[in-house]
C-alpha cells in the first residue's frame, strides 16, 4: 500500500525588485538651494523672475531693445533698481579690476571721446554754462543711460573671461554669488555734468556716475546648446566641466543627472543633481504663464575726475 502525497507548502511569492525612481526636481527650489550655497543675491534675483508676470522678448534685437513678447516696451514693474549694489558687485575681484580699468583708462579712450562729443554736441542749442544730466533726466537712470553713457567694460564676456570662470567655478563645484546673480554682465560709465566753454568751443566733462546695467532673462536657443546653468538639487549645485566647456564651444551635450553618493541614495530628492539650461525657464514660462525676465539696474557710484574728458564741438 502506497503513502499518501504529502502535500506541499506553497511557494512565498517571489519579491519583486522595485525599480528606484528618480525623483522629479522643480526649478522653483534653485532659489532655496542659492541660499543654501551662500547665493543670496543670485536667490533674490530669481524669486523675483518667479513671481513676475510672464514678460519675455522674442528675439536677441527686441531684448536688447527691452520689446516684450506682445512687441511693447518692458513695463515699469520689469526694472529693477533695488537689488544690486555697486558695492556689492566690486567685492568680487574680477568685477573690480574691469571697474578700474574703465575709470582709469576706457573713457579716455578714442572710441568714448567721440561718443562724448555726440552727446556735448547735442546740448549746445540749450545755451547753458553747465548742464545737468541728472536734471535732464529727471533722475531717470533709464533715461541717463540711454542719453548720456558713453563707455563701458564687460565682466565675464569676453571668451577668454568666461573660460577662466568656468575653470574656477569647476575647482570650487559651485558658482560664486556674482556669477549666479548676473552671470556675463556689463559696467557702464554716463556723464553726469557737463561745463561749456562756448568761446573756444570745449565741453569739459569731470564728473561721471558708474553703474551696472544687466538683463535678466533666459534668452536662448531651446536645444542643447542652451546656456548651461549648472546642476541643481534641493541642497545646492554642482557644476560639470565637461558640459561647461562644450556650452562654451556652443557644442551639443547630452544632459543627464548625476548622483552625489552611493547609487542607494538615486531615491533621495537631494542627492540628485539635475542639469538645468535656460530653455528650463523658458519651459516654465509656457506651462504657468508667469515669469517675468527684467532689467536690473544697481545703484551707482559719482566719481569726480582727477583727469577732466575735454572734448570740442
Amino acid at each position: 500500500m502506497s503513502k499518501p502525497e504529502v502535500p506541499r507548502s506553497p511557494e512565498p511569492p517571489r519579491l519583486t525588485k522595485r525599480a528606484t525612481t528618480v525623483p522629479p526636481f522643480d526649478i522653483q527650489d534653485i532659489p532655496a538651494a542659492m541660499r543654501k550655497e551662500m547665493m543670496p543675491v543670485g536667490a533674490k534675483l530669481m524669486d523675483r523672475w518667479f513671481a513676475g508676470e510672464l514678460n519675455y522678448s522674442r528675439s536677441e534685437d527686441d531684448q536688447k531693445n527691452e520689446i516684450n513678447q506682445d512687441g511693447k516696451p518692458y513695463p515699469d514693474s520689469m526694472y529693477d533698481h533695488g537689488i544690486i549694489k555697486m558695492k556689492w558687485v566690486l567685492g568680487f575681484r574680477r568685477a573690480r579690476e574691469q571697474y578700474e580699468d574703465l575709470v582709469n583708462e576706457r573713457i579716455y579712450s578714442s572710441k568714448a571721446a567721440s561718443a562724448v562729443r555726440q552727446i556735448v554736441a547735442r546740448y549746445t542749442s540749450f545755451g547753458r554754462m553747465y548742464l545737468s544730466a541728472w536734471g535732464i533726466c529727471r533722475h531717470d537712470i533709464r533715461i541717463l543711460h540711454k542719453d548720456f553713457q558713453f563707455q563701458y567694460v564687460t565682466v565675464d564676456g569676453t571668451f577668454e573671461q568666461k573660460a577662466k570662470t568656468a575653470l574656477r567655478q569647476s575647482t570650487a563645484h559651485a558658482p560664486d554669488d556674482l556669477t549666479a546673480a548676473l552671470g556675463s554682465f556689463v559696467i557702464n560709465a554716463a556723464i553726469s555734468e557737463i561745463e561749456y566753454d562756448f568761446q573756444k568751443r570745449i565741453g569739459v566733462i569731470e564728473k561721471i556716475v558708474v553703474y551696472v546695467k544687466d538683463s535678466y532673462s533666459f534668452q536662448g536657443e531651446l536645444d542643447t546648446t542652451s546656456q548651461y546653468l549648472g546642476h541643481w538639487s534641493r541642497r545646492g549645485v554642482a557644476i560639470s566641466a565637461a558640459t561647461e566647456l562644450a556650452n562654451l564651444a556652443g557644442s551639443p551635450w547630452i544632459d543627464f543627472p548625476v548622483v552625489i553618493g552611493p547609487i542607494q541614495t538615486l531615491s533621495n530628492p537631494g542627492k540628485v543633481y539635475y542639469p538645468i539650461r535656460n530653455r528650463d525657464f523658458r519651459q516654465w514660462q509656457r506651462k504657468h504663464n508667469r515669469g517675468g525676465d527684467f532689467i536690473v539696474y544697481s545703484d551707482f557710484n559719482t566719481i569726480r575726475l582727477q583727469r577732466p574728458i575735454v572734448v570740442h564741438f
